[in-house]
């Protein structure tokens, strides 16, 4: 009874043992989640390089961190998509298509709304901010998993893409839109928008002023065609009944015609 007693242990003694290891596991399982749930953060040197970068100084630097820190680092903080880009990429998205739109709108008071319509797919489409995050050098500032690193769609990062739109809603965030709606006016009209529409098709910007100006839609005529088969040239007339018209040559009649549509347009333009 005596010996038995020595090594039985009551349940009262069992109860204070168990309540005497528990803090420590749990503490050290809370210190091992704070540490999993630290953000990403850039040093002085590094915020101080991308806010003269992006034009933008930060009052609350966390938005910036956020829009750089990739949804590949997700899985490091428990799923939560506070900690990644997402949230602000889809942000993004809506405010650059609202400032583009404003943008065209008074660039081109004249065009009709296809016109617009195709400038604007091609100014927020991921290849676009993809050329704009890649001007910037945005790469080395961005958040993510190794298996990211040569994260690209097609001839595009699309890494560098999101980031730049999630930028993009962290600065409205932090700024207001007055500030987003600068930075994108910095990187996109003065470039792109140009660039964009002196790519759209000659004979499609005539006929979009024709609409816009109510006037007849222009007619091609072919004037003359000299030359050996295989090495055509070809003149052609670009006309628009009681406006105007311009002749052109080229080695095919639509490199023709689109020439003539170019020069044609390009008087009238001059003319409005």
């Amino acid at each position: 009874m005596g010996v038995s007693g020595c090594h039985h242990r009551s349940d009262a003694d069992k109860d204070r043992s168990m309540k005497r290891s528990r803090p420590k596991r749990t503490r050290l399982r809370a210190s091992g989640k704070a540490a999993r749930r630290r953000r990403p953060e850039l040093d002085n040197e590094q915020r101080a390089d991308i806010e003269a970068r992006i034009g933008h100084v930060f009052k609350d630097v966390d938005w910036l961190n956020r829009a750089l820190t990739h949804p590949s680092l997700i899985d490091n903080y428990d799923g939560d998509a506070q900690f990644s880009n997402q949230r602000l990429e889809f942000l993004g998205d809506r405010i650059l298509g609202l400032v583009m739109a404003e943008m065209l709108i008074a660039k081109f008071p004249a065009e009709r709304e296809g016109y617009l319509t195709k400038i604007f797919h091609q100014l927020v489409s991921g290849e676009a901010c993809a050329e704009v995050g890649e001007a910037l050098g945005l790469r080395p500032f961005l958040f993510l998993d190794s298996s990211m690193e040569k994260n690209k769609r097609g001839s595009y990062d699309k890494s560098v893409a999101d980031a730049v739109e999630a930028i993009i809603a962290a600065i409205y965030r932090d700024g207001g839109l007055d500030a987003a709606r600068g930075f994108i006016s910095r990187n996109w009209v003065l470039d792109l928008v140009d660039r964009e529409v002196s790519q759209q098709n000659p004979k499609t910007r005539l006929s979009d002023w024709c609409g816009a100006n109510r006037a007849p839609y222009a007619v091609y005529d072919i004037v003359d065609r000299a030359g050996p088969d295989h090495e055509p040239v070809f003149k052609v007339r670009a006309r628009v009944d009681g406006i105007g018209e311009a002749i052109e040559t080229g080695r095919s009649r639509q490199e023709a015609e689109m020439a003539a549509a170019d020069r044609l347009l390009r008087e009238l333009q001059r003319n409005d």
